[in-house]
């Protein structure tokens, strides 16, 4: 393999540097793709190579390898710890001057190591061990800057996951295409009907309720049956009043890392319209047991220096206490404890409602477009920042 790679490095010169740069980069790549340890089973997510989005540096002499990795699906709260290479491609060592992630999700302490220099044609090569802590559903995605002396340009470092939980649901729309939410945007009879449940790693599991009642199962009897890896079940929503239209829809299941999962539901009357922007429209705090309490994070985009001020539950039967909150990059992490009523129990949704304040503590103000009068062009109105967020589980 040394051989092959020297032999590769140093081809045909008479091609532009962009060429050999983009040239060098695909070499590396296959020659680490070639050097991997033998496959032995997973015990946690294992990033898979992403090659660059563009191509390095015409005049690049260090190369990320691979430029990127993809975790795939991976579960809530999982701490994915992935191993990139930086190669080094010129006759001297050259050191790392600083490694800057995107968000605080994303770990990284190489910053004043060195890369050692080319030994008779084969680079010289860095360990570079990163870490990225995932929470919220949807897709995660973090970078890494990472600045070399003498490189004209920072090498990226992406990685990227998938977060879901194990069980998962899926519902036609109007077009028969499988989506994860349901589509009654212009068909409100579509808020009946029928939905698959089924488990990513396809192991048996039980539903336990869709929308806080008894799941009603289509060719599955749940007194005399096997457990399955999917079903289908039927669920009704309400279509008004328009208040009373359920913005997701519930599942219970009895997988211990999928207790409650959820669908959007698309209508005209659960359009959400927050004014700060938060990543998710509804946090999981999953199952609380009798008498206790939960805690759920909300990560809110675009924050800057601003905070969080005071959070409340809307609902009486409930109470909700601002436990902490972090910068994350541009964004913030908020932490907010959940205490349901003594009279609380089964499925739950409830609104909390978050007030934001700007570095000086005096209220964080938004503007958001408003339709003006007819013929008129569309007014900007001064908000305070504030916002109501959904959150839901079971209490038993």
């Amino acid at each position: 393999m040394k051989h092959k790679l020297k032999a590769n490095l140093q081809m045909n010169y008479g091609m532009s540097a962009l060429m050999r740069a983009v040239l060098l980069s695909a070499v590396l790549l296959s020659a680490f793709a070639t050097a991997q340890a033998p496959i032995v089973t997973p015990t946690q997510p294992i990033g898979k190579p992403m090659r660059a989005a563009s191509a390095p540096a015409a005049n690049a002499k260090v190369i990320a390898m691979p430029a990127g990795l993809d975790f795939g699906v991976v579960a809530p709260h999982t701490l994915l710890e992935g191993n990139f290479k930086l190669a080094n491609t010129s006759d001297k060592p050259l050191k790392v001057l600083g490694a800057q992630p995107s968000c605080q999700c994303t770990t990284i302490d190489i910053t004043g190591k060195e890369i050692p220099a080319q030994t008779a044609g084969v680079a010289g090569m860095l360990e570079v061990p990163v870490t990225m802590k995932v929470s919220a559903t949807g897709l995660k995605t973090a970078q890494v800057k990472v600045v070399v002396e003498g490189e004209p340009l920072p090498i990226t470092l992406e990685l990227r996951a998938e977060v879901a939980y194990a069980v998962r649901l899926a519902i036609a729309d109007a077009a028969g295409k499988i989506q994860p939410y349901v589509d009654a945007a212009e068909d409100a009879s579509r808020l009946k009907g029928v939905a698959q449940v089924f488990s990513s790693d396809g192991k048996p599991f039980r539903v336990l309720s869709v929308q806080g009642v008894a799941p009603e199962f289509v060719n599955w009897n749940a007194a005399s049956d096997a457990p399955l890896a999917k079903y289908e079940v039927r669920f009704a929503l309400a279509g008004e009043p328009c208040e009373q239209v359920a913005k997701y829809l519930l599942v219970e299941t009895d997988r211990a890392d999928a207790r409650m999962i959820d669908a959007r539901v698309r209508h005209a009357c659960t359009k959400i319209s927050p004014a700060l922007d938060i990543a998710e429209f509804r946090s999981n705090v999953g199952v609380i047991p009798a008498g206790g309490a939960g805690t759920f994070d909300i990560e809110i985009k675009k924050m800057g220096a601003n905070r969080i001020a005071s959070v409340k539950s809307i609902d009486a039967k409930f109470s909700a206490q601002l436990v902490g909150q972090r910068a994350d990059g541009s964004s913030l992490m908020v932490t907010i404890r959940l205490t349901p009523g003594t009279n609380v129990t089964g499925v739950f949704m409830t609104p909390v409602h978050l007030v934001a304040a700007d570095a000086n503590g005096q209220p964080y103000m938004t503007q958001r477009p408003e339709s003006g009068a007819p013929g008129q062009p569309p007014k900007v109105i001064t908000l305070p920042a504030e916002v109501d967020v959904l959150v839901y589980g079971k209490v038993e």
